[in-house]
C-alpha cells in the first residue's frame, strides 16, 4: 500500500514538474523590458529561418542529383528554377516576417509576447504549404503563402499605425 502512493505521490510530482516546464515555455511575465522581449522574438525568428535552409537544401537536392550540378555549363538550369523560386521567395517573406516581428515586440507588453510564437509557427507552416503546393502545381501555393503573408501584412498593418500615432499624438 505505501508502494502504491509512493508511485502515484511520484506521478503526480513528474506531471505538475511537465505542467509547470510547459508553462514556463509559454510564460512571457518575464519579459518585462524591451531587450527582454527583443531577445526572446530572436530566438523565435531563427526558427522562422529555417525555413530559408529547408529551401537551400532544396536547390541543393536538385543540383546533387541532376546535370545542374555546374550552373556555370548550362543546360539543365530549368531543373533548378522552381525550388530557386521557393528558396528566393522565402527569402523575402522571411525579410518581411522579421521586420514585422521584431517592430511589434517593441510595442507589446509582456503578456501580448505570447503572440509571436504563434506568429513564427503560421510563418513555418504557411512556408511548409507554400513549397509543397508549388512543387504540385504554381497555382497550389496561394493557401501557403496566404498562411505567410496575411499574418505579416497584418502585423505592419498594426505596427504602422502604431509608428504613426505616436508621432500624431
Amino acid at each position: 500500500m505505501a508502494l502504491v502512493a509512493r508511485s502515484k505521490s511520484r506521478r503526480v510530482r513528474s506531471t505538475d514538474c511537465n505542467n509547470h516546464v510547459g508553462q514556463e515555455s509559454v510564460d512571457t511575465t518575464q519579459l518585462t523590458s524591451p531587450t527582454e522581449r527583443l531577445t526572446y522574438t530572436i530566438r523565435w525568428l531563427f526558427l522562422s529561418s529555417t525555413t530559408i535552409m529547408f529551401a537551400m537544401f532544396g536547390v541543393l537536392n536538385v543540383r546533387g542529383n541532376t546535370d545542374a550540378i555546374d550552373p556555370l555549363n548550362g543546360g539543365s538550369e530549368n531543373l533548378v528554377e522552381l525550388p530557386n523560386r521557393i528558396l528566393r521567395n522565402t527569402t523575402e517573406q522571411f525579410i518581411l516576417h522579421a521586420s514585422a516581428v521584431l517592430t511589434l515586440s517593441t510595442f507589446m507588453d509582456e503578456n501580448s509576447m505570447r503572440n509571436i510564437p504563434l506568429l513564427v509557427i503560421l510563418f513555418i507552416i504557411g512556408r511548409l504549404f507554400y513549397a509543397i503546393g508549388f512543387s504540385s502545381a504554381p497555382m497550389n501555393r496561394a493557401f501557403g503563402f496566404s498562411i505567410t503573408f496575411i499574418p505579416t501584412f497584418a502585423t505592419y498593418a498594426y505596427c504602422a499605425y502604431r509608428v504613426v500615432s505616436s508621432f500624431l499624438l
